[in-house]
């Protein structure tokens, strides 16, 4: 849910008038995600930039995983950003940058966990980065 938040504070706040789509992908992870949960918090992010879908079989997960290096695991908790008029074929595309929630991970490469307000500081400055 953090991430979520910050997601909105960086669409609604600090970015507010960026040519943007945000996809929020829900992922049954730990014990209290499912569908409802998913619905509940989903609002947090109500931009209308923001689609949000729900993953039960983790698939988006594990396809995007892949695409950062770590195959056989499940991504989750992570911002990531795609520059426009990317495409996407079988399986997405390497990220031009992402930042991740998942602390102790390693495949998730430690050096771009952000948490608390670090993790929106990153947004920002990937916002920045790709110029949106």
């Amino acid at each position: 849910m953090q991430g979520a938040r910050a997601v909105q504070t960086l669409l609604a706040k600090r970015f507010p008038l960026a040519d943007v789509s945000v996809s929020m992908v829900w992922i049954n992870m730990l014990k209290p995600d499912s569908p409802d949960a998913a619905q509940r918090a989903a609002p947090i992010v109500g931009d209308p930039r923001a689609r949000h879908f729900y993953d039960p079989d983790r698939r988006a997960g594990r396809a995007i995983a892949e695409s950062i290096g770590g195959r056989g695991q499940v991504a989750w908790d992570m911002v990531l950003f795609y520059p426009a008029g990317g495409e996407w074929q079988a399986a997405p595309p390497r990220p031009a940058t992402w930042a991740h929630q998942l602390m102790g991970e390693v495949w998730a490469d430690p050096a771009r966990y952000r948490g608390g307000g670090g993790l929106l500081e990153a947004l920002c400055a990937a916002m920045r980065e790709l110029d949106l």
